[in-house]
């Protein structure tokens, strides 16, 4: 059940539909972590473009799992945190970061003609790749809410979870609550 005017939020079922699908497209490897940069780490496909090398390796070349957000990455031009310790999006990165070893770029994801990502080409990109998968109705900000959405629901304090968010009000926080029709009937039997 997707809320009017939202991304649709995924669960599990469709979270390995689309991982089966990105797995045959022709850059696989960078379409799994960008993938799950918004579904692990809750990112927004705009902070995902912009993200660099700088940002999320330490200086001895390791993954970070806090990783600061610069307010020109960010919507509201906001400085926030973003965690990377959920295991799968650090295999996926980890991969990802050996495999493009030798990219002339600062940029974390590249095109194929190896320059970076505009927030709209990405979003794009992620767009075509939820369609394919046949998961119709999701969006390059499908990941995060259904992150975001996940957290509420395993009782992640809400006030945590807009931190994650990045969000200012725990109002916007609130409207990542997604229900799908299965939940609703549980509640109502209740």
């Amino acid at each position: 059940m997707n809320n009017e005017g939202q991304a649709r939020a995924i669960n599990e079922q469709d979270h390995q539909q689309m991982l089966d699908y990105l797995s045959t497209t022709r850059y696989a490897i960078r379409d799994r972590a960008v993938y799950l940069m918004t579904m692990r780490a809750g990112l927004r496909i705009g902070e995902v473009a912009a993200i660099t090398m700088d940002d999320i390796l330490d200086s001895d070349g390791t993954l970070k799992d806090v990783v600061i957000l610069r307010k020109s990455m960010t919507k509201g031009s906001k400085t926030r945190t973003a965690y990377f310790s959920h295991p799968e999006l650090r295999e996926s990165l980890e991969t990802y970061i050996n495999q493009r070893k030798n990219a002339k770029t600062n940029a974390v994801f590249t095109t194929q003609l190896r320059t970076s990502f505009s927030a709209n080409s990405l979003a794009q990109l992620m767009l075509k790749h939820y369609n394919e998968a046949g998961l119709e109705g999701c969006s390059s900000h499908s990941g995060r809410r259904s992150m975001l959405s996940s957290l509420l629901k395993k009782g992640v304090d809400i006030v945590a979870v807009s931190k994650v968010a990045g969000h200012s009000s725990i109002a916007t926080t609130q409207r990542y609550i997604h229900h799908d029709q299965e939940e609703l009937l549980k509640a109502v039997s209740l």
